[in-house]
């Protein structure tokens, strides 16, 4: 859209409007809940990846060292059990905020209604590495699927793609999100690395300086991240390539960085204060049923939300853009910007 003079940009949906069209798309679009449904029922009734007998090991290493004093080790081998007990290498199907979110994920699962289900053992590091990276490929993939249901349930009936397109899509946007993902994975480990380098300087001057430095650093990563939010919702959405994806996000959390820390705040606010009421049953009861079911239609109106808030900011900013482009190519503004004083203005001051 072309800025023009006289012409004003829409303004956009308040942060509470997105949130009311989210839940609207979910309740007009129910299925929309299937994949986080399915997958909490997968986390809490299927089969259990368990690596207890891996860190067993490491347990057993940790008990023939002679330098370790005794309450450390009870602390490390209280640490590795409750660790063996509840890692489930299947959780690792949930790459949100990438991928499908899990309420399952937050629970110890060790017996369901039916008794203690198939546990699968994982015998070597090996292996563990391999099973893991394809868990969390088919976990992005999912994830995919997910957002770009959920992009095409927020557009107008007559932008939506087919499903030959959405298909094809799909593809290309798990490629894209595969790469995008190792990447915010390298920087903030590179991040993290140089933090903690210049932690430890500090410590030489004083422990504050050192607690200031990574304090600084842990906002520095976060900023960072929100930036980069909406980048997901490009890439599946609109189909962008990665730049261009993380280019409209830093366009929208700039020209929005208040409503972006509201919408975030409102969700992590929601999904965390209602996680833990619908947690609260025990794994082994079916009561459980209510609080997965709750979680999955209310995430996914939450996430709905951020399309919502996504398509409409970026209109708004590209909007704004193009206003402002026009006031500036607007030959009657330049002409006010020019110095009175010489002979052969006084007619155009007149």
């Amino acid at each position: 859209m072309q800025g023009k003079p006289g012409y004003e940009p829409t303004p956009p949906f308040g942060v509470i409007d997105c949130f009311s069209k989210g839940f609207e798309t979910v309740l007009s679009q129910i299925t929309l809940i299937t994949i986080p449904l399915l997958l909490d029922f997968f986390l809490w009734l299927g089969p259990r990846l368990s690596v207890s007998t891996l860190i067993d090991n490491v347990t057993s290493i940790v008990d023939v060292e002679n330098d370790v004093p005794i309450e450390s080790i009870r602390i490390i081998e209280q640490s590795l059990d409750s660790l063996s007990e509840s890692l489930n290498l299947f959780s690792f199907l949930s790459t949100s905020p990438l991928g499908v979110p899990s309420m399952m994920v937050s629970k110890l699962v060790l017996l369901s209604p039916f008794g203690e289900g198939l546990l699968i053992p994982v015998n070597n590091w090996f292996n563990l590495s391999i099973i893991t990276i394809v868990i969390n490929l088919i976990g992005l993939l999912l994830g995919v699927i997910y957002f770009t249901f959920i992009g095409r349930g927020t557009l107008p009936e007559e932008l939506r793609q087919d499903d030959m397109d959405v298909i094809e899509n799909v593809w290309i946007s798990w490629v894209r999100l595969v790469v995008f993902s190792v990447a915010i994975f390298a920087a903030m480990i590179s991040f993290g690395f140089v933090v903690s380098m210049l932690a430890g300087l500090a410590s030489v001057l004083s422990s504050s300086i050192s607690a200031f430095v990574i304090s600084l650093g842990v906002a520095v990563m976060v900023l960072g991240i929100i930036f980069v939010s909406f980048t997901v919702h490009g890439i599946v959405m609109d189909n962008c390539a990665i730049n261009a994806a993380v280019g409209n996000s830093l366009l929208i959390v700039r020209l929005n960085m208040p409503s972006v820390i509201g919408l975030f705040s409102l969700i992590l606010l929601l999904l965390g204060g209602l996680g833990y009421l619908w947690l609260m049953p025990s794994s082994e009861s079916w009561m459980l049923v209510v609080g997965i079911v709750a979680h999955a239609f209310v995430a996914t109106g939450l996430y709905a939300s951020t399309f919502h808030f996504y398509r409409d900011r970026l209109r708004w900013c590209t909007e704004i853009l193009s206003y402002t482009a026009g006031k500036t190519d607007n030959p009657s503004k330049k002409r006010s910007t020019r110095l009175w004083g010489n002979e052969s203005d006084d007619e155009e001051r007149k």
